[in-house]
């Protein structure tokens, strides 16, 4: 015998697994979108420069890019360590302050 709250979280499995079925197929719809749209506008490059070629126009100016200068890395100089001084308690102190401790 299955209690409420068991179907009630079945139901909710079911519920959650198809909005994850959806989402996942819209994903999939957009991806298939915008690779079409990649594909036309390569397509239409592709035409342009073919039309380009039958023209007889000159060919594109290519440009070479060059690597950035690497940059000197900043010499980071350590900060000097504060001094720091314990003043020592006497034995004196300690035992009295034991004693009072209890």
């Amino acid at each position: 015998m299955t209690t409420s709250y068991i179907l009630e979280q079945q139901a909710d499995l079911r519920r959650n697994k198809a909005l994850m079925r959806e989402a996942e197929q819209a994903e999939i719809k957009m991806i298939a979108e915008k690779k079409n749209l990649q594909q036309a506008a390569d397509e239409a490059r592709l035409e342009a420069k073919l039309a380009r070629i039958k023209q007889g126009g000159s060919a594109p100016v290519s440009v070479a890019i060059e690597a950035p200068s690497p940059v000197a890395p900043k010499t980071v100089q350590p900060k000097p360590k504060a001094k720091v001084s314990f003043r020592k308690k006497s034995v004196e102190e300690e035992t009295s302050d034991a004693s009072e401790e209890g």
